[in-house]
């Protein structure tokens, strides 16, 4: 009875050690499927992610074409502000040199009395054929000088309407560079949103699909574990049959000792009463002993699994220079022109491209030679070396000596330029000294 007692125990030990490990393996039924769920869900999101992801990159592609727009318009403004500057250089020059004419005719007439000698040719003339002849020629002399004039005038009201010109082109340039910036900042705002969007899909897409992988895995590790139970279980049940059957036998056993016991004592009852009361003491004595077996205990165990989760002739200059200082910097920014004159402010504001500036700063007044020192400006002809490089074909080069070398007659020079890693400058080069053209400030 005992042992019964006891096995019976045993098996509800083990079924109530079960429950938990079998709902735990159903719950992650459940929970795959809401993993499931969640991951279609985002399938199901995957249009309206693209329809976004395809709308930001149809921004990027539209804000991209109109920097490709702004790039050309500032590539062509920086053209017609070169070529502005090549024509008012000319003219400044043409202009210096007929003043040049004009104070000579000037200093002619006050020095030498012409204006009397023309006088005297009329009055000393032999007959009115040679006067009229005179005339003529001191008539064509007044207009020749007449035209001059014009000439000089409109030079210089053409000077005046290029340097308008010239400033609106490079406020032009300046609004432009700052709407390029402002797209292109754009561009990398729209680019880093839309690398946004894929990126917090992707993580989230990814990481349901990983969530669902671990579930699976600790599915089968429960699986695994309610199927040792089982088993476990099914040996329990299989050890308590056995235990049962054994007992029945043992007490059929008992029974039938008893019975034969008592047909013995009913038989001899007529024997004496001491002898008949021994009898069914020992018949007692013999039952009790064979009731009382040697129990035997199953203990099941459970395991836990752990689920791990170019040079030009030098051109002296005469007279006094042009006070340039004040007339601000018109030139292109990021052109070797435009650099010059950030360093050396005293350069002319209109001095032309790269290979006119020998010209127009002797034309100023400025000391232009072969001699080179520091602090002066050096001019490259076109196509020119520089150096390792060659000066542009049409243009020239303009840099600023930083310091010269009497010793190697070498200089060494800033600039600038679209053709360096910094337009803006300071580039700095060492290079022969020879053969070169400087203004002096």
């Amino acid at each position: 009875m005992k042992k019964s007692i006891i096995s019976a125990l045993l098996v509800c030990t083990f079924a109530v050690s079960a429950v938990p490990s079998i709902a735990l393996a159903d719950n992650y039924d459940q929970q795959i499927q809401e993993k499931d769920q969640k991951i279609s869900d985002l399938q199901g999101k995957q249009s309206d992610v693209q329809i976004q992801i395809d709308e930001l990159t149809n921004e990027i592609a539209a804000v991209s074409g109109k920097v490709k727009d702004l790039e050309a318009k500032q590539d062509q403004l920086n053209k017609d502000t070169m070529k502005l500057q090549d024509k008012i250089a000319v003219l400044k020059v043409r202009i210096a040199k007929r003043n040049e004419t004009i104070k000579n005719q000037a200093r002619d007439t006050q020095v030498k009395g012409q204006a009397t000698n023309y006088v005297s040719a009329v009055l000393e003339a032999d007959s009115l054929s040679d006067v009229i002849g005179r005339v003529q020629a001191m008539s064509t002399i007044v207009k020749a000088n007449k035209s001059l004039m014009e000439q000089q005038k409109a030079d210089e009201a053409a000077v005046e309407a290029k340097v308008k010109d010239n400033e609106t082109k490079v406020a032009e340039i300046q609004a432009n560079q700052k709407e390029l910036e402002a797209q292109k900042n754009t561009i990398a705002n729209k680019q880093a949103e839309l690398n946004v969007v894929k990126a917090n899909y992707a993580a989230e897409q990814a990481t349901a699909e990983q969530d669902k992988a671990k579930l699976k895995k600790q599915q089968e590790a429960a699986k695994a574990e309610q199927a040792r139970i089982l088993k476990q279980q099914q040996a329990a049940e299989k050890a308590r049959k056995a235990e049962e059957a054994r007992q029945a036998k043992e007490a059929a056993k008992a029974q039938k000792a008893f019975e034969e016991s008592q047909a013995k004592a009913e038989k001899e009852q007529a024997q004496a009463a001491a002898e008949s009361s021994t009898s069914e003491e020992t018949s007692a004595s013999e039952a009790s002993s064979t009731s009382s077996s040697t129990e035997s205990s199953s203990t099941g165990s459970s395991s836990t699994e752990k689920i791990s989760t170019p040079t030009p002739t030098p051109t002296p200059s005469t007279g006094g220079k042009v006070d340039h200082t004040g007339s601000g910097n018109m030139y292109a920014v990021g052109q070797c022109t435009w650099y010059v004159k950030t360093v050396a402010p005293w350069a002319g504001t209109y001095w032309g491209n790269g290979c006119q500036w020998g010209a127009s700063a002797a034309a100023d007044g400025f000391q232009v030679d072969g001699t080179p020192a520091a602090g002066s400006i050096v001019v490259f002809a076109q196509g020119q070396s520089v150096g390792t490089w060659n000066a542009d074909p049409s243009y020239g080069h303009v840099a600023y000596v930083q310091s010269y070398n009497a010793s190697n007659n070498t200089i060494t020079i800033t600039q600038g330029g679209m053709g360096f890693p910094t337009p803006n400058g300071p580039n700095t080069a060492t290079l022969s000294a020879s053969g070169l053209q400087y203004i002096h400030p």
